[in-house]
């Protein structure tokens, strides 16, 4: 809290939680896909074909909707649009991100803790 009665300052900036929200979850995915890939190399674990590319995608898709979420976000003092459609699409792709990189991490953790275990 600033000594000059600037309360709310960084409030300035419409929806930056959500913009930061979305930028470190680009950023865990990418850090995720680089772990699967890691896992993934073949040199003591197995993993389905199929059921890598499924974690791939989940994971890949939560990235990539954060980044361009975010980016929507950031092009906001450019090109300004309502405060209910941004509050809308907000909600629907922090819901999307959420169970996708959730859907995707849980998955990898469904084939690698057999592999792990045996």
């Amino acid at each position: 809290m600033d000594e000059d009665g600037e309360l709310g300052a960084d409030l300035d900036v419409p929806f930056g939680r959500s913009y930061d929200f979305f930028k470190h979850t680009t950023g865990i995915s990418l850090v995720s896909l680089g772990g699967v890939f890691a896992f993934a190399d073949g040199q003591g674990t197995e993993f389905d074909p199929k059921q890598l590319i499924v974690v791939l995608v989940f994971i890949g898709l939560a990235g990539v909707t954060s980044l361009l979420v975010a980016s929507y976000l950031a092009s906001l003092e450019v090109t300004p649009h309502s405060r209910d459609k941004v509050a809308r699409v907000i909600r629907i792709a922090q819901a999307m991100v959420s169970t996708l990189l959730s859907g995707g991490v849980g998955a990898f953790l469904y084939n690698f803790t057999p592999t792990v275990l045996t």
